[in-house]
């Protein structure tokens, strides 16, 4: 392992030359690594915020308008549902008096069983203020953004009009927060039989919102409503498909612009291997004189790059993963008021860690083997000719 201990003096005998290199390595793995968990942190918030008080697959198939009630029961054999919900939707205007005026807003108006929902979406945790009432049906449940634009209280009094033109007077029973600002800005809930009434639907349901253990699951529960009961549907995907594409590209874009930060790095480190080999052609003629045959001569640079790059590697992740932990512990100043979260949402996986160290250890590998092959290959005569 003489080759070791050559190749870490000279290293350290060009001190500066090495900072460098390992620097570029710590900048490019440091930058790769933040970018990507903050990105998919925020991917992540945002699908989380949408499917907060969204379904995972909604059914809305015409046989599901009257047969809810046996359709649940057959969808609730599936193991891996969580949860289906019941569900009237329509457009009004929310209209409320207080001590400053009359206040109206157009919004989106959700009929839920809330007994089903509490069960499937857990609608009790995402109550802020006030409480869930399962029995009151002329209870209504608003956003936090529309509660705070209404200047209203828990307990006040204020009147739904349907599309249809009905007025109901409802009483503000409870505020919710999804983390979606359109939800909590535009949207209220109010029990499914009052629903059904105010808009004339008897006993109808205009679909079955479908809560699953594992939303990824999506996918594979509705393959199975459409071939086991022939039922229209769509998964959150489907919903979200702009979205959801509009962010992969976005995420795409990041990695390939970030990742020529790595291969700049790698160019750094191939300027300074073929400038060591450079300096070193005189200590290489009297190796090789000495019997050092040209595959070790290769591996003394070839480690030299490694080293270099191992080291980047390290510090690098530590750097990373110590900014990512500040990102996500701490509050930014200002961040409350450009997006709708108090943290930063950091989200990184040990495999995409993996990657991304692999593929760096790779690039530094590829750099630092084609000046060590020209080191290798010079013979003892050609060498020594440069005293």
């Amino acid at each position: 392992m003489f080759e070791f201990f050559i190749a870490r003096k000279h290293i350290f005998q060009k001190k500066k030359q090495s900072l460098i290199g390992v620097l570029g390595v710590v900048i490019g793995i440091t930058v790769l690594i933040v970018s990507l968990g903050i990105s998919n942190g925020l991917d992540k918030n945002m699908i989380d915020s949408i499917l907060s008080l969204g379904s995972h697959i909604t059914v809305t198939d015409t046989r599901v308008k009257k047969s809810y009630n046996i359709l649940e029961k057959e969808f609730m054999k599936i193991k891996e549902i969580k949860g289906v919900i019941p569900k009237i939707s329509s457009q009004g205007l929310i209209k409320y008096k207080n001590e400053f005026g009359d206040y109206v807003s157009g919004v989106k108006i959700d009929g839920l069983d809330i007994e089903k929902a509490e069960k499937g979406m857990n609608l009790s945790g995402k109550i802020v203020e006030g409480k869930l009432d399962l029995n009151k049906k002329n209870s209504v449940y608003i956003g936090k953004e529309l509660y705070k634009d209404m200047m209203a209280n828990i307990g006040d009094k204020l009147t739904l009009v349907s599309s249809e033109n009905q007025k109901i007077p409802f009483v503000i029973t409870g505020v919710f927060e999804s983390g979606y600002y359109e939800y909590d800005m535009n949207m209220v809930i109010i029990p499914l039989k009052t629903a059904q009434y105010m808009l004339y639907k008897d006993d109808e349901v205009s679909s079955l919102e479908i809560d699953l253990k594992n939303p990824y699951d999506a996918k594979k529960v509705s393959n199975i409503l459409f071939d086991k009961f022939n039922l229209f549907n769509r998964t959150w995907g489907d919903q979200n498909k702009n979205l959801l594409s509009a962010l992969s590209l976005e995420k795409t874009v990041m990695v390939v612009v970030f990742s020529l930060i790595v291969l700049i790095a790698a160019f750094v480190i191939w300027v300074i291997m073929n400038m060591l080999v450079r300096e070193k052609i005189k200590d290489i003629g009297i190796m090789r004189a000495m019997g050092v045959s040209k595959k070790s001569i290769m591996k003394i640079f070839l480690l030299e790059g490694m080293m270099i790059g191992i080291t980047g590697v390290i510090i690098g992740i530590l750097i990373s993963l110590g900014l990512l932990w500040i990102l996500e512990n701490y509050t930014l100043s200002g961040i409350t008021s450009i997006y709708y979260i108090s943290k930063v949402p950091v989200e990184i996986s040990f495999k995409e860690i993996s990657v991304i160290v692999i593929l760096n250890l790779i690039v530094v590998f590829i750099s630092s083997v084609f000046p060590a092959y020209r080191a290798g290959k010079l013979e003892t005569m050609e060498a020594l000719r440069h005293e």
